[in-house]
């Protein structure tokens, strides 16, 4: 018989199914397929973004993590990556998305040719179709406990179901089930924190016990290498590059931005993201490392599974579930996201670009058949992913991957004379030092990123000039690069609050800089709050200004017929969010007092 969390959970996924074939109802053109027809306002691409970038897979290992002894040093990853996102959203997204392109890889053509477009669209579809088995994984890891049935067997279940809601709805089902799996983890993941924290005394209880016991690391965010412990500073510093092209370059996230109605909404819903995941990493981190206090002495034994121990043994029966399923939401939405890119690049720049003229409907059936095949191979690294635990299948795939397509794409974005010799031979000697020194050395992921950033960029500079002496390889003069697409200065519009957002942003900046250079100096548990507050001071500078940077566009005033929709009345506004997030304020206090 299913308990009542189970029942929480399945009453979600069918509810989740159901939106999805609704919404396909709105799906009529690739264009709405793969781009959700250009018309998502900011609430919408905020949401988007924050369900696919706050996934189980940096929820539920990253708990495991925190547990394990990384303490507070996860939240420093999750918390650098909201600060480069809101700095893409100024300089980045608005560029990108005045090129009014579909994917990264299609402008890549214009600067080196073909096959430069080609190899890291192929690069990229393998590298999510991987990352959607990690996702895949991790919920059937959240659910194994719940439901009584191996993860193994669950995989197969999950990763059947994920395909099945990605086939119909597309970016636009993917886009608005992500504002309600938004919704649910904010809900679910308040649900957790305080009920854990009243166990232990709360932040100040939690704190004094761990010192007691010689384990002060713990609340310690740039932590010294140590056997066994993860993160380590060289792993922060690692996150802070994946970073890059996490939100800068990549196609798993920069096409939230290409479906914006403006490039100003683009923008701004990627900052809206930003800064309200902030916060909700708290109520999934803090309580893995109240695992440490109240399961002392089993860290191998609990690792990855702390959250759902957590849930079985300290939340109550129906609020578990709903805690259950912001993780599923969470999972979902990610595994969504990424199929999703991959078939956008599948279509786009493999079929359509050799096999063009056909109509929307064939379109759309390349973009379903190749959402299946990914999720296939998905499926089989799921398994992979289970037995290399979470967190580590997630991190080797970014730093195997990204370090030699961000540099052929930062490179295209920002220097006229990179050339398509010096971008294959980035590409190729990226690759070729990943393998030698992860299979050859056994070099740590953190070691071989870092240095697979400048190894890959000293390849791209040499290669380009040295194929410009020997070939003749011109770089592509009439191609421009992101900074022609970068308004002028003299062309911004003026304005005194955008102004004084960017210094508010620098300020901000530095005092995070100076905390993390004295932190020894802070205050703990304190330190954990005064982090959180100038990571969200400095990206709420950058929302204050957008209008310094991104000037307003001229874009279709034409609403569609899902813009009309009380779907998008109810998942579209910001007042939806306003009080989603006071119920959620109002649950967690009052668990926390009463519970």
């Amino acid at each position: 018989m299913l308990s009542i969390n189970a029942i929480v959970v399945f009453a979600y996924l069918i509810g989740t199914a159901a939106l999805g074939v609704y919404l396909a109802r709105y799906v009529k053109t690739e264009d709405d397929f793969f781009l959700a027809g250009r018309s998502l306002n900011k609430w919408i691409i905020a949401g988007s973004i924050m369900s696919t970038n706050v996934a189980a897979i940096y929820l539920v290992g990253p708990a495991g993590a925190a547990y394990g002894g990384g303490g507070v040093s996860v939240l420093l990853i999750a918390w650098t990556g909201n600060m480069i996102a809101a700095v893409s959203a100024l300089f980045f997204v608005p560029s990108l998305r005045r090129m009014r392109i579909t994917t990264v890889s299609e402008f890549l053509e214009e600067r080196y040719g073909v096959a430069l477009r080609l190899l890291p669209a192929l690069l990229w579809m393998l590298y999510y179709a991987c990352f959607a088995g990690v996702g895949m994984c991790t919920l059937s890891t959240v659910l194994s406990p719940v439901l009584d049935v191996s993860v193994e067997k669950l995989i197969v279940f999950v990763g059947v179901a994920v395909l099945i809601y990605c086939f119909f709805s597309g970016l636009i089902g993917a886009a608005y089930s992500s504002v309600i799996q938004a919704f649910i983890m904010i809900l679910g993941g308040l649900v957790l924190l305080p009920l854990v924290l009243k166990q232990v005394g709360g932040m100040g209880g939690l704190y004094q016990t761990l010192a007691a016991d010689g384990k002060e690391s713990y609340f310690v965010f740039w932590k010294a290498g140590s056997a066994g412990v993860w993160p380590t500073w060289k792993d922060v510093i690692m996150f802070i590059m994946l970073g890059l092209p996490y939100w800068c370059t990549s196609q798993y996230m920069v096409q939230r931005s290409f479906a914006g109605r403006s490039v100003r909404t683009a923008s701004r819903g990627v900052i809206l993201a930003a800064l309200m995941t902030g916060p909700l990493t708290l109520s999934y981190i803090i309580p893995g490392i109240c695992g440490a206090v109240l399961y002392k002495g089993q860290t191998a034994f609990i690792g990855d599974s702390v959250l759902p121990q957590l849930l079985n043994d300290y939340v109550y029966a129906g609020l578990g579930g709903l805690f259950l399923a912001g993780l599923v939401a969470a999972s979902n939405s990610t595994a969504s996201a990424l199929l999703n890119s991959l078939s956008t690049l599948a279509e786009h720049d493999f079929y359509r670009r050799f096999i063009p003229g056909k109509g929307t409907k064939h379109y759309m059936l390349v973009g379903r058949v190749a959402t299946l095949i990914g999720g296939l191979i998905g499926i089989a690294f799921a398994f992979q992913a289970r037995k290399s635990g979470i967190i580590q299948s997630a991190y080797s795939l970014m730093g195997f991957f990204e370090p030699p397509i961000f540099i052929i794409v930062a490179a295209a974005l920002f220097w006229k004379r990179a050339n398509s010799t010096g971008a294959i031979a980035a590409g190729i000697i990226g690759i070729t030092f990943n393998f030698w020194a992860r299979f050859g050395l056994g070099m740590g992921a953190a070691e071989q990123t870092i240095l697979c950033f400048p190894i890959c960029l000293a390849a791209i500079v040499v290669f380009s000039y040295a194929g410009e002496t020997v070939r003749g390889d011109k770089p592509r003069q009439a191609a421009k690069t992101l900074l022609d697409a970068m308004p002028k200065i003299s062309k911004l519009p003026f304005s005194p609050l955008g102004w004084f957002g960017a210094m508010w942003a620098v300020g901000s900046l530095w005092a995070f800089i100076i905390c993390s250079l004295c932190e020894n100096a802070l205050p703990k548990p304190a330190n954990v709050f005064i982090f959180l507050g100038l990571m969200m001071s400095f990206v709420l500078g950058c929302y204050l200004a957008v209008p310094a940077f991104v000037p307003e566009s001229e874009e279709s005033a034409e609403l569609t017929d899902l813009e009309r929709s009380w779907t998008h009345r109810v998942f579209g506004s910001g007042w939806s969010w306003l009080g989603i997030y006071a119920l959620s304020i109002l649950l967690m206090f009052a668990l926390y007092k009463f519970a």
